[in-house]
């Protein structure tokens, strides 16, 4: 509509449930491209929340289902052209408070908060029985500049604490192992490295959920990590929290209550251990 706020980019959501076992229908590429089902596009500020507030809010949501926001023309899928090279970084939340943190990071992609060009490709929440898990996808593995940038903007822009564990997976792993979650790498906020996961996994701890990674000594390449950026709506709105295209997510919790919510289970030197 000519008065509403264009977005710098058209979007769309995507839903997916699996079967039982955690699979989609068939493991074939055409079967799992149908079960994706689109929900709806949108490309302008006040089409987004027209849309967004008929979606159920992912702690609604049962288990093995996955929520996906992608730009308009990319698939959420492996092999997509746009996603082929690219991997994604995820962080893995306990059961119950996923949706604020999806909230958060849906806003911060729409207003291009990354400040990464068209590296942005999309985002899933996936809701699993342990744990839930958030991913964003990028488009290329190669480009670590990029992908540092990324995940620090990510762990900024969702007040992670610092303790919290992201890990990375490229696409072209995941089509080689067939799994979304397993062997990623493993990175830690304060650690000058990467160690490599054997399986990721989730077991439960506490009220929390745990990944179970290896204890290895595999490092794989050095951290280059660029200072955060915060990226502007097309209207001239600051961030996901203010300016004329958003409203006020669902009220946060503190730093301390934030802290339970995430997984710990870690060494000595700060990586995730097995259980």
């Amino acid at each position: 509509m000519a008065d509403e706020t264009a977005l710098q980019n058209a979007y769309c959501f995507w839903y997916m449930k699996k079967n039982t076992g955690g699979k989609a229908a068939l493991d074939d590429q055409e079967s799992y491209e149908k079960s994706i089902k689109e929900l709806g596009e949108f490309k302008t500020v006040q089409g987004f929340w027209r849309l967004y507030d008929h979606l159920i809010r992912p702690n609604d949501l049962p288990n093995t289902t996955d929520y996906h926001l992608f730009k308009a023309g990319i698939k959420p899928m492996w092999e997509d052209a746009a996603n082929r090279r690219g991997g994604k970084w995820m962080i893995r939340i306990r059961k119950g408070i996923s949706s604020r943190y999806w909230e958060d990071l849906v806003l911060a992609i729409i207003g291009e908060q990354f400040d990464v060009g068209n590296e942005i490709c999309g985002a899933v929440m996936s809701i699993r029985y342990n744990e839930d898990i958030i991913s964003l996808w990028n488009r290329n593995a190669d480009n670590n500049e990029a992908c540092y940038r990324i995940r620090d903007t990510m762990r900024k822009l969702l007040n992670l604490p610092q303790f919290v564990v992201l890990e990375y997976k490229r696409h072209d792993t995941s089509l080689n192992d067939n799994s979304s979650f397993r062997n990623t790498t493993v990175w830690r906020s304060g650690e000058k490295g990467n160690r490599t996961g054997d399986d990721g996994d989730a077991t439960t701890s506490g009220d929390a959920a745990t990944t179970s990674h290896s204890h290895s000594n595999t490092r794989n390449r050095n951290d280059r990590s660029s200072g955060n950026s915060r990226g502007k709506a097309r209207d001239g709105g600051n961030s996901s929290r203010g300016g004329a295209w958003t409203r006020d997510p669902t009220p946060r919790d503190n730093k301390k209550n934030r802290s339970s919510s995430f997984s710990r289970g870690e060494d000595e030197d700060g990586w995730q251990t097995q259980h």
